[in-house]
């Protein structure tokens, strides 16, 4: 097989660099720390939103980096969730991200949510200024 362009070794570099700063914190204290900002998330989202739907297991043996929420009554809405992550990222800065899916195999309906990931280099502070600006902006689409 014959290539015609260039390889991307800047990015290979980077994803060598990436893997042994990993190496230097140590793997099983990044997943500490992410799954720790991901329960800070989920226990402040709940706070913020107690009749929200939230499609993340809150188990320790379950947990992910990820919190899904969708904090509207109708699940099925997905240009809902669309305006309102536009307006998260557009007027506050923060970025995540929506999803789709079904919670029953049967459903005849996907069911949307948003997804919010935390990583290594996320704080408390951000996680309480996300769920500020949630609030903020459910406040002004409802």
């Amino acid at each position: 097989m014959q290539y015609i362009g260039n390889d991307n070794y800047p990015a290979k570099q980077a994803l060598t660099d990436a893997c042994l700063m990993w190496d230097q914190i140590g793997r099983d204290k990044i997943e500490k720390r992410v799954l720790s900002l991901s329960h800070l998330c989920k226990v402040q989202l709940h706070r913020a939103f107690p009749l929200a739907h939230l499609y993340a297991p809150t188990s320790e043996d379950l947990s992910s980096a990820m919190s899904t929420i969708n904090p509207f009554a109708d699940q099925h809405d997905e240009q809902l969730l669309i305006l309102f992550r536009d307006r998260l990222r557009d007027e506050y800065g923060y970025v995540i991200r929506t999803t789709s899916f079904k919670v029953r195999i049967d459903d005849p309906l996907d069911t949307h949510a948003l997804r919010i990931s935390t990583h290594l280099f996320n704080n408390e502070k951000e996680i309480a200024g996300l769920v500020d600006a949630m609030q903020n902006v459910y406040q002004a689409i409802i």
